[in-house]
């Protein structure tokens, strides 16, 4: 869900909260790692070709396959030990969250159509990334693809960020990968 404005009250009142790391200090360490948050940066960003979404010989969206794979592998390679956490059912006060991002993907998906229309492929470029929706199917291909490559896959009750941080605060972990401030909120360490 996010929360407004946390990400700059820290950098503003705690500044020394915020460090930068090689990736591979984190050799032989176990991560927690958000993996819906990993998707959806993978289904905007991995194979995207202009306005074109990698996809398989069917047409079928694969992004999110191929991004997974190349960012564990990597993962692998610096030492780290990824255990990756899917969302599970969404708290009952996200819903109205969820309801108002419905109607800003279908705001968006009609002024996609007029860009597409109007063949501006600034406006087309940045409307499609926008309406990227991970579904219930992608995060099964993933989970699948994970489990194939012997990786550790955890479905939390509710918010994987407060699965993380909950592994994290146990010392399961030693630390969250995610861009969602919340992880925070929930008492991750690092």
């Amino acid at each position: 869900m996010g929360i407004q404005g946390l990400s700059k009250l820290l950098s503003d009142n705690a500044p020394e909260c915020v460090k930068e790391k090689e990736f591979e200090s984190f050799f032989g360490r176990k991560m927690a790692v958000d993996a819906s948050m990993h998707i959806y940066q993978s289904m905007i960003v991995v194979g995207r070709v202009g306005a074109e979404t990698l996809t398989n010989e069917a047409g079928e969206v694969t992004s999110h396959l191929q991004g997974m794979f190349t960012r564990t592998t990597r993962m692998l390679k610096a030492g780290m030990k990824p255990v990756y956490v899917f969302d599970g059912k969404p708290p009952e006060m996200k819903s109205h969250e969820l309801s108002k991002r419905s109607e800003k993907r279908s705001e968006n998906m009609e002024a996609l159509k007029e860009a597409e229309e109007a063949g501006n492929q600034e406006d087309i470029e940045k409307l499609s990334k926008r309406n990227v929706k991970v579904t219930r199917e992608h995060n099964e291909e993933v989970k699948r693809l994970l489990l194939l490559m012997g990786m550790p896959v955890i479905e939390a009750p509710s918010e994987a960020e407060a699965q993380c941080a909950e592994l994290c605060r146990a010392d399961r972990v030693y630390a969250v990968s995610t861009e969602d401030m919340d992880v925070l909120t929930f008492g991750t360490k690092k």
